[in-house]
């Protein structure tokens, strides 16, 4: 396939500039131009904005801070085991070395809310001082997350958000403003019209919940968005669903796909003889191996690509900090950002 294809049709020459860059996501600094082969890029960078959410009075005056020389002890619990949070393990474990905190990574197998409880209700039995969470559910963790706070553990929240919860802060992407520069980017590319489907992990997850949310927000009026499908994160059942919403809406002009999951099985089934003459426009998130094969293949238009690294690193960092007397924060949404890759910038950008 042509590699100066995008999603199955030519990118440059055939999307008109005012339509993608229209609409520039509030928040957010946002770089668009014409790589030298007319290719489009955007790149968004984490800015400087104003707190949307000051950390909540007092919320930390019941952390236990321990004795000076204490080893710290801080547990992340992601999601699920996934190739995205490996990651994050990797830049949290990094910064732990770094600061001499003893790191945990407690990561359940499958993306069951019940389970991932049962592992933070363990985390705080034993007393850790901080722990890190990425809610598969945001209103499963608010019990176990009171009654870790209430224990004088330091609790915050990292990639997906539980904001009803008594966690002190978020620690990750905007999720409204990178599902809205998603959408921007699709509706750039099929002008504006036509039906779109849309690729999510768990229905229940808040991160991607705001990311569709903000992708409908930037999608005109001539386009028709199909149900969402869910994959639950799990690559198998992905392969089946990517197949069934394509046999199901042949006329697609484009697909989102708001978790890491949906880009690399899509783009396995969509070089399946089955859907070789479709023509469509994919927009991923994340950054996997096989979703960069796509967009080298043309398989797919562009992902956005948050940064898991920095999400580790700041919430030890973070950790850190508040447990040792240092500057106690201010807001409580902490924005690492998202950028938006394409073939044009593929082997340039940072995370």
């Amino acid at each position: 396939m042509d590699r100066n294809k995008c999603g199955g049709k030519i990118l440059s020459g055939r999307v008109d500039r005012r339509r993608v860059l229209g609409g520039v996501a509030a928040g957010a600094a946002t770089v668009a131009f014409f790589g030298p082969s007319g290719r489009l890029v955007m790149a968004q960078e984490a800015t400087p904005t104003a707190c949307a959410e000051p950390v909540v009075a007092g919320r930390l005056d019941g952390v236990t801070r321990p004795e000076a020389g204490t080893k710290l002890i801080v547990a992340i619990v992601p999601k699920l085991v996934h190739p995205f949070f490996e990651d994050v393990r990797i830049g949290a474990e990094e910064k732990a070395t770094e600061l001499g905190v003893e790191f945990q990574w407690a990561a359940p197998q499958t993306g069951d809310p019940a389970i991932q409880v049962r592992m933070i209700e363990d985390l705080v039995s034993r007393q850790v001082n901080a722990i890190v969470i990425s809610p598969n559910d945001p209103t499963s963790v608010e019990p176990v997350i009171a009654d870790a706070m209430g224990r004088g553990i330091l609790v915050m929240t990292f990639d997906s958000d539980s904001p009803a919860s008594e966690r002190v802060l978020y620690i990750g992407t905007d999720n409204m403003t990178a599902g809205r520069l998603q959408g921007e980017t699709l509706n750039g590319l099929i002008g504006g019209k036509g039906k779109i489907g849309i690729i999510t992990g768990g229905l229940g997850a808040l991160n991607l919940n705001q990311r569709i949310e903000g992708l409908r927000s930037a999608l005109g009026p001539d386009v028709e968005v199909v149900e969402p499908v869910a994959t639950d994160d799990d690559l198998q059942k992905a392969l089946g669903v990517s197949e069934a919403l394509l046999r199901g809406n042949p006329d697609l002009a484009g697909i989102a796909c708001v978790s890491a999951t949906g880009g690399p099985t899509l783009a396995q089934v969509l070089q399946g003889p089955e859907f070789a003459e479709l023509k469509l426009h994919v927009v991923a998130f994340d950054d996997l191996e096989e979703t960069k094969r796509g967009i080298e293949d043309g398989l797919i238009a562009a992902t956005m690509v948050q940064r898991p690294v920095q999400m580790g690193i700041l919430s030890i960092q973070l950790a850190n900090d508040i447990l040792t007397g240092g500057a106690a924060p201010t807001c409580a949404l902490v924005d690492t950002g998202v950028t938006v890759v394409t073939l044009e910038n593929i082997g340039s950008y940072t995370k």
